[in-house]
């Protein structure tokens, strides 16, 4: 019987789930295989379950009452039984998580303790719409099965060793030491594109490449031989790109506009950015870039070619940063199932003269290796 790895990704109203077996014999990350997968969503308003099998096809669906909240506790309660009826009795040796923030401190995967978990903490106002919900599952399980081995992966590790200037704020030291710095974020993502570069993609893997996360999150990374070089998010999530709700970089003065002239306090100014920007806030219609495509909106078409703009011209910035660039790898939702927005980037970017590449990401299956090789150290 095989052993098995599962690994959880919790957000604000969801919980994303992919169970991994390994052969107890081979202790490699190729030996990892994806039995199945899912998602509970909508867990406070109508929640949805539903599972499928490594070949797609639907092994489970439920649906509960509009109004019927399950919470994130009820969520893994509904989680465990799944497993306990449909894992084929293989061993759950380690849970995984993916943890958007672990600052200058946590730079590889850790195994989880209350006290990881209170060092943590400290870093949700940097991730105020991902690390809350993070924790929250992990201090759920900690609870309910101490025993059983929880590791967090960070998607601010891949960019730790990018150099001190490319991390810096122009401010004072006073500040800076604090750990007002660059991160970087969707690290798993880029980790997982750069692991797989020298096998799907042999003649790009050690020269200069930009990987487009292109989501509901939305951030570009230049790659020099299989390291981060340079990335648009910086301190937190918002920065950077148009994205699906948040509003990308933006001047400070626009921060103090809204505090001192729109009598704007802080939570309100938190929401704008996160929940109510980007593509929804130009468009005033969707964050979804399907329906934005299929839209006949003026302001639905603006929104788009805001992104690809935006886009554009920080593509320009990472080849700066790595003078040049050799290949664009376009990943996730919308890099990788839109056509249009592909085609749209790439006819402004002819001058680069770089080769273009679709490469699915898989953040469950970088940190089921993650979480497999700290399982075996320990």
């Amino acid at each position: 019987m095989s052993a098995a790895i599962l690994v959880l990704n919790a957000g604000s109203s969801s919980l994303k789930f992919s169970l991994f077996l390994q052969d107890e014999k081979m202790l490699e990350k190729n030996s990892l295989s994806l039995l199945f997968g899912g998602q509970l969503e909508g867990l406070y308003t109508a929640p949805h379950f539903k599972a499928k099998n490594a070949n797609g096809a639907v092994l489970a669906e439920k649906h509960w009452e509009q109004g019927e909240s399950l919470g994130h506790d009820g969520a893994i309660m509904y989680l465990k039984e799944f497993l306990r009826e449909n894992s084929g009795g293989h061993t759950l040796l380690a849970v995984g998580h993916r943890v958007v923030h672990g600052g200058s401190r946590y730079t590889a995967p850790v195994k989880l303790t209350n006290a990881v978990v209170d060092e943590l903490e400290k870093l949700c106002p940097l991730a105020p719409l991902h690390q809350p919900h993070n924790l929250k599952l992990i201090h759920l399980l900690l609870e309910s099965n101490p025993a059983l081995l929880q590791v967090a992966c960070f998607d601010t590790a891949f960019h730790h060793e990018q150099s001190d200037v490319v991390r810096a704020f122009a401010l004072p030291e006073s500040i800076t030491s604090k750990g007002v710095l660059r991160y970087g974020f969707h690290g798993l993502s880029y980790e997982y594109i750069a692991s797989v570069l020298p096998e799907m993609a042999p003649d790009i893997a050690k020269k200069r490449v930009v990987v487009l996360h292109l989501g509901n999150g939305v951030s570009l990374c230049g790659i020099h031989n299989g390291k981060s070089i340079a990335t648009t998010m910086g301190f937190s999530t918002l920065d950077g790109l148009v994205m699906g709700s948040r509003c990308g970089s933006l001047d400070p003065g626009v921060i103090l506009y809204l505090l001192d002239e729109l009598k704007m306090d802080a939570r309100a100014i938190e929401k704008l950015l996160y929940q109510q920007s980007g593509l929804l806030g130009v468009s005033e219609i969707s964050s979804d870039m399907r329906e934005l495509l299929e839209s006949d909106d003026a302001k639905a078409k603006f929104a788009v070619e805001l992104f690809i703009y935006r886009i554009v011209r920080e593509v320009g910035s990472l080849a700066a940063a790595m003078g040049g660039v050799d290949a664009l790898v376009f990943t996730a939702g919308i890099g990788e199932n839109s056509p249009v927005i592909r085609e749209r980037v790439c006819e402004a970017l002819t001058w680069l003269g770089a080769s273009m590449w679709v490469i699915p990401t898989n953040e469950e299956l970088m940190i089921a290796r993650h979480t497999a090789n700290l399982l075996e150290r320990v």
